[in-house]
Formats: structure tokens, C-alpha cells, sequence
């Protein structure tokens, strides 16, 4: 299965009686993660989405670009939460095959600390808008490989 991990895009500054999880998508967060779609070349069979504005606002951008028209909504991708086992749980959810490719939009550092358990130690940074594709097997997560890392700030 290929297992794309994509970090909502730059999100507005923190302002007082404004709750995190309202914190939009700056014009740069969107051209970012605009940027990492067209160059992807993907049709995931599912679109999967964080809850909070700006993970979701990302996965619209996204899932838009890529010809996707649904997003689903799961909290087991919120930053407090996002494991391997909820990564599991998610997965085993749904029906999905081996052959698949699914896309997860969440938040740092919940979603490289799963990269790094899934490539066996192997640390990426994911700045704002990026995406790491991992070829994992299905549904133990076992074998999985880097096969695609990219950062906007890199995509001209």
C-alpha cells in the first residue's frame, strides 16, 4: 500500500480568544500545499483529514487537485492522538487493499514520529505543506520504504 503522510499547510499566527483549532490556512499555506498536489501524481482511494480547520482547509486543496471528492474527517489523526496503533485502527476501518493509496493530512510532530516508527528509526522533518509517501504492506505496516519525500519550499 502506499501511505501518503502530508503535514497541513502554514497556518495563521495563534491570536488570544481564538481557539487552535479554528487557525486557518495562510495564502502561503495554501500555495504550498497546491504546489505538493499537482506535482504528486496520486488518486488516493481515500482522503483522510484531521478535524482542525487548517488540516482539513489543506486536505480540500488537495483532495480538489487531485480529483478526490471525499474527505473523511477522523480524530484518531488529531496531533494528540495520531500513533501507529491509531494509524491501525484507522486502516483496519476501512476497506482498503494492499494495492491502494491512501492520504492522511495531520499535524507535526505527531505524523513524523509515525514515519519514523514505520521506517524502522529513519527521521524526516515535514515543514508546513510537505509529504512523505511510504510503500508499506498491508495490514501489518511491515517493510515500509521512503519512496517520496517533497517539501514546497523545494518545488519551484
Amino acid at each position: 500500500m502506499l501511505l501518503a503522510l502530508m503535514r497541513h499547510g502554514e497556518a495563521e499566527s495563534k491570536k488570544p480568544g481564538v481557539p487552535d483549532s479554528e487557525r486557518s490556512l495562510t495564502q502561503d499555506g495554501r500555495t504550498q500545499v497546491a504546489k505538493v498536489a499537482r506535482v504528486l501524481g496520486l488518486r488516493p482511494k481515500y482522503v483522510f483529514s484531521s478535524p482542525l480547520k487548517r488540516a482539513l482547509e489543506t486536505a480540500e486543496i488537495v483532495a480538489e487537485i487531485l480529483g478526490v471528492s471525499e474527505i473523511l474527517q477522523r480524530n484518531e489523526l488529531l496531533p494528540e492522538y495520531f500513533d501507529l496503533d491509531s494509524l491501525r485502527c484507522l486502516l483496519n476501518s476501512m476497506s482498503i487493499d494492499d494495492k491502494d493509496a491512501i492520504l492522511l493530512v495531520g499535524h507535526s510532530p505527531s505524523l513524523e514520529e509515525v514515519i519514523q516508527e514505520l521506517l524502522g528509526g529513519f527521521r524526516i522533518y515535514l515543514s508546513p505543506g510537505a509529504l512523505a509517501c511510504l510503500e508499506v504492506r498491508y495490514p501489518d505496516l511491515s517493510g515500509s520504504s521512503l519512496k517520496l519525500y517533497l517539501r514546497p519550499e523545494l518545488i519551484k
